[in-house]
C-alpha cells in the first residue's frame, strides 16, 4: 500500500539534512512574511560561549563560506537536496530556505515574482551569520525555478552591501531566458492548455505527465494510492499562490538578463524536457563571459538527483578556491 510512505521518505530526506548538521528554523523578515529554513548551527542564534570564541578568534568554523540552496517547484526542499548537503557541509556552512508558498513559508503581502522571493531571501541573511569580522562570503545556487531566484538573491546582494558577500552562482537547470512562447510549447508537450495545470498538477493524472517529462527514468509504476498522497502534501497546499508564482515570473514580463559580476556555473541535464539543453547555450550567452557551462550525460531536469555524484563533483569542484599557482622556476 501507498499510504505512509512519503511520509517516509519525508523523514529520510530530513534525516540527511540532520545528518549533514542542518537544523529548521523559521523567521519572520518583516509583518507581512516569514520563511521556513534549513541552516548549519553557526548560522542560528549563536550562544554567549560562541560569541566570545568569534570575538577571540578561537571559532573558525563560523567563518567558513555559506551556500544557499534555492529549490524549485516540487517537494519540499530536503526532497530537493538530500544529495547535496551532506557532501557540502564538508566544506560549507549551508542555508536551504523554503520558497513562498512552499512547506511553511508564508506571506500576506502581494508580490508574487522571483525577485520579490529574493529580496525575502536576502532579509533572512541579513539576519544570520553576518558575524562581526566583516563580509561574510556567500555562494548562490538554485534549481528550476529556484534558479531564477537565485539571479536575483546574486544582484540584490551585491548591490545591497552589508554583511555578504557574493562569491559564485551556480544555476541548475533554470532558464533566465524564458518567455511565453516557451509556456506555451512545454504546455503542449505536457498535454494541457496552461503551463500552470502541468507544473501545479490538480489531479494524479497531471502529476504522472509532469513526473513523466521531469526525468530521464521515471517509475514506470506509482501506485494511486501513493500519486494522491504526493499530490496532497506537496502540490495541493497553498496552490493558488504555485500558481501565481509562474504567472508572476520576472523573465517573463519584459525583464532583461544582464550579466553577473561573479564566476557563475551553469549545470543542465542533457536530455532535459521541461527547459530544452539548448537553452543553456542561451542562457550563457546572456550573462557574459564568466560562465562555465556543464552538461550531465542521460539526464532530464533533475541532475542533482538523476547523477547525484557527478553534479556533487561538478558543484563542488567549482565553489572551493582554485589551488594556488606555484611560481615557475627561473
Amino acid at each position: 500500500m501507498g499510504f505512509g510512505l512519503v511520509s517516509i521518505l519525508n523523514a529520510v530526506f530530513r534525516r540527511a539534512f540532520t545528518s549533514a548538521g542542518l537544523r529548521p528554523s523559521s523567521a519572520a523578515v518583516d509583518a507581512d512574511t516569514t520563511l521556513h529554513f534549513w541552516a548549519s548551527p553557526s548560522l542560528l542564534t549563536p550562544s554567549s560561549d560562541s560569541k566570545s570564541n568569534s570575538k577571540n578568534g578561537s571559532n573558525s568554523k563560523q567563518r567558513r563560506p555559506v551556500v544557499v540552496l534555492i529549490h524549485g517547484f516540487g517537494p519540499d526542499p530536503t526532497w530537493q537536496w538530500a544529495s547535496q548537503v551532506g557532501p557540502l557541509s564538508r566544506h560549507f556552512d549551508i542555508v536551504v530556505p523554503t520558497l513562498l508558498f512552499f512547506g511553511a513559508s508564508t506571506t500576506s503581502a502581494p508580490d508574487r515574482s522571483d525577485a520579490f522571493q529574493a529580496a525575502n531571501i536576502a532579509a533572512l541573511l541579513a539576519g544570520v551569520g553576518g558575524g562581526e569580522e566583516g563580509p561574510r562570503e556567500v555562494h548562490v545556487v538554485g534549481t528550476s525555478y529556484g534558479g531564477l531566484v537565485a539571479y536575483h538573491l546574486a544582484r540584490a546582494l551585491h548591490e545591497g552591501g552589508g554583511c555578504w558577500r557574493v562569491g559564485k552562482v551556480a544555476l541548475c537547470s533554470s532558464d533566465l531566458a524564458k518567455g511565453p512562447e516557451d509556456d506555451r510549447v512545454l504546455a503542449a508537450k505536457g498535454g494541457v492548455a496552461e503551463v500552470t495545470e502541468l507544473m501545479v498538477p490538480a489531479d494524479t493524472k497531471a502529476l504522472r505527465r509532469l513526473m513523466a517529462i521531469c526525468a530521464t527514468g521515471p517509475p514506470k509504476y506509482l501506485p494511486e494510492c501513493l500519486a494522491r498522497e504526493l499530490l496532497q502534501k506537496f502540490f495541493a497546499a497553498q496552490r493558488e499562490g504555485k500558481i501565481q508564482l509562474i504567472k508572476g515570473i520576472a523573465t517573463g514580463h519584459g525583464f532583461q538578463i544582464a550579466p553577473l559580476p561573479q564566476e557563475v556555473l551553469i549545470v543542465w541535464g542533457e536530455f532535459d524536457q521541461i527547459f530544452p539543453v539548448e537553452k543553456a547555450h542561451k542562457v550563457k550567452e546572456k550573462l557574459g563571459e564568466k560562465v562555465t557551462l556543464k552538461i550531465i550525460p542521460n539526464t532530464g531536469h533533475l541532475p542533482q538527483q538523476e547523477d547525484s555524484k557527478l553534479f556533487n563533483q561538478i558543484l563542488i569542484n567549482f565553489l572551493l578556491p582554485s589551488p594556488p599557482i606555484a611560481a615557475s622556476a627561473k
